[in-house]
């Protein structure tokens, strides 16, 4: 289960309900986040975010669901 204001690698979130975003790296606090664009993500224009203003969205990976 991910604990709430910690972010996971490969994650996609929705930063401040404004920007979604893929995490670059685990962790609690800053981690570097990626917005999402049509094209590669690490291509993307990269950030530092607050794992609290990170809120876990569906996943493809997960059958559509939010990981838990």
């Amino acid at each position: 289960m991910i604990a709430p204001g910690q972010a996971q690698q490969g994650h996609r979130y929705r930063w401040c309900n404004l920007y979604d975003v893929l995490a670059l790296e685990a962790g609690r606090g800053w981690v570097r986040v990626a917005l999402l664009t049509p094209g590669p993500p690490w291509l993307g224009p990269q950030h530092i975010a607050d794992a609290a203003d990170l809120t876990p969205l569906p996943m493809r990976y997960f059958h559509g669901e939010v990981p838990q």
